[in-house]
């Protein structure tokens, strides 16, 4: 039996790059990193004609997991913002539906305010920030261009990635961070575990809108001390603060998909 072929944008990021990593023997897997890679295709969502490109590939699914994911670098680079996280993944779905192909886009928790919690796939969405209005946005326009899409909105994603930018439990075990937030509550999510989901999630057709994340929602100071704990590692060296100003404090979500939120790390 041939392998699916998948087309994964955003390849080079903390999740692609596990996808990747963990599913290339399950897939063929057509993998778009961003400009500049020096292994594998290197596209410019941003730039048509590398859309046009990566699209004129052949693929029997397609999985987006390109995204400009700093909110700080969403509000300095706006347009760039809206490009990657809202206008290219609508490209995507117009060209799955065209080819009747099932698409999996990652969404986030930062398209709730955090003042109502849990919030769960049913609940009203409200930004605070032009990078959950991003996000949502795209949540929006890929279900109508493409039902039977599947949307997965996840929170803080933890364990050992491929990408350049570390995740937060990589720098929680390393001892590069050390103060921690004591008011910002999230569902701290295992990429390894996130990234296993996807096959089976395909093979059974499920479309439309979904919570995958850790089962717990733990402020940021409470998983640290919890990851440092079951490492054995001590954690007398964390520095508890409260979030800057415009962080939502209680993302608490109701999942759908749901792990053990300090399960491989």
């Amino acid at each position: 039996m041939s392998r699916p072929r998948v087309l994964l944008a955003g390849a080079g990021g903390r999740l692609g790059s596990v996808i990747l990593r963990d599913l290339s023997e399950s897939w063929d897997i057509t993998a778009a990193f961003g400009p500049g890679c020096e292994n594998g295709l290197g596209c410019d969502l941003l730039s048509p004609g590398d859309r046009r490109k990566l699209l004129g590939m052949e693929f029997d699914a397609a999985v987006n997991a390109a995204a400009l994911s700093s909110p700080l670098e969403c509000a300095e680079r706006p347009a760039e913002c809206l490009a990657l996280n809202a206008l290219w993944p609508l490209v995507l779905a117009r060209e799955c539906r065209l080819r009747s192909v099932p698409m999996v886009h990652f969404s986030s928790d930062l398209v709730y305010s955090g003042g109502n919690p849990p919030y769960g796939s049913d609940s009203p969405a409200v930004p605070v920030s032009i990078y959950g209005w991003s996000k949502l946005m795209a949540d929006v326009m890929v279900l109508r261009n493409h039902p039977g899409a599947l949307l997965l909105r996840t929170s803080v994603l933890c364990g050992e990635t491929g990408s350049r930018r570390r995740t937060f439990s990589q720098d929680v075990l390393s001892g590069r961070l050390r103060r921690v937030w004591v008011d910002s509550w999230r569902n701290h999510t295992p990429l390894k575990w996130l990234a296993g989901v996807l096959p089976g999630l395909l093979d059974d057709g499920l479309s439309g809108l979904a919570v995958a994340c850790g089962d717990t929602c733990r402020s940021r100071s409470a998983y640290a001390e919890a990851l440092l704990a079951r490492r054995g590692l001590p954690v007398e060296h964390l520095q508890q603060e409260y979030a800057p100003p415009g962080v939502p404090s209680a993302l608490c979500l109701r999942g759908d998909l749901v792990t053990d939120d300090l399960e491989l790390q």
